[in-house]
């Protein structure tokens, strides 16, 4: 009789503490559930990129080593391409990764073709570029151009029919020397020629007057290697069209495939 007494007061007080709210150490645990995601095998990571399971097996093995931490998004066809054991072998994976390139391009232009109709026919009055946003692109175009045109000057790599355009003051101490160096830079060059503007001049004898008293020879204007001209605001023109524009005593373009390139002296060595 004393068990069953001891028995029932034990299973009474553990009932009591199981069900005591206050008691932390007896509530129950809430177990968290991890969804198991399936990633693919090694056998369907391979038919992506058209290998069997063995080579993309390699590939794996390879991004395990340094190739891994210098190129960790490396493709498995350049990556097995790349550390090819045999000349079979690289064909085998130059070819997969050309045809797989080529398709991947067709899928690009034909999405490209269907995306371009969409926005036609959904946006008919709207550009799909706004061409307001390209300006510093092409302004930056630009002055590479100017630059490079400098470049080639400045090592007398004229190409054939460049036009070198002299804007030359009324009083000008210096072009007795200037136009003549100009005119053995272009020299051997066809079509390429000095092209004389004499700003301020009123009529043409103020142009011949302003060549007699820098020692222009009348033979030197001969053909079309040397011109005499008036300015009549081309200058000014090209000025403001110029995307590197700088101030100079002797401003200096260069004329080419009808573009329009400002250049300093320093830039032609002189």
């Amino acid at each position: 009789m004393r068990a069953f007494t001891v028995f029932l007061i034990l299973a009474v007080s553990g009932s009591a503490v199981a069900n005591d709210p206050n008691n932390t150490e007896s509530a129950q645990t809430q177990v968290s559930e991890t969804p198991i995601v399936q990633t693919p095998d090694t056998e369907t990571l391979a038919r992506y990129w058209s290998l069997d399971a063995k080579e993309y097996q390699r590939y794996q093995e390879l991004m395990r080593g340094p190739l891994g931490h210098w190129s960790p998004t490396i493709d498995p066809l350049l990556a097995l391409g790349m550390f090819a054991t045999t000349p079979a072998q690289q064909k085998r994976y130059a070819e997969l990764y050309a045809r797989q390139e080529f398709e991947l391009t067709e899928r690009t232009l034909r999405f490209q073709q269907a995306y371009r109709a969409a926005f036609n026919r959904l946006y008919p009055n709207v550009d799909t570029v706004d061409h307001r946003l390209l300006a510093p692109y092409q302004l930056h175009q630009q002055q590479k151009e100017s630059a490079k045109a400098a470049r080639w000057l400045a090592k007398k790599q004229f190409q054939d029919g460049d036009r070198v355009m002299v804007f030359v003051p009324t009083q000008c101490d210096h072009c007795t020397s200037l136009i003549p160096r100009l005119m053995s830079l272009v020299s051997g060059t066809r079509n390429a020629g000095i092209d004389v503007y004499v700003r301020n001049a009123s009529d043409d004898n103020a142009v011949r007057a302003w060549a007699q008293a820098h020692h222009i020879q009348a033979n030197k204007v001969s053909g079309n290697a040397l011109t005499l001209n008036r300015n009549e605001g081309l200058l000014q023109r090209l000025q403001s069209r110029s995307t590197n524009h700088h101030s100079a005593v002797v401003p200096i373009f260069l004329k080419r495939n009808d573009q329009f390139f400002q250049l300093r002296e320093e830039d032609l060595g002189l």
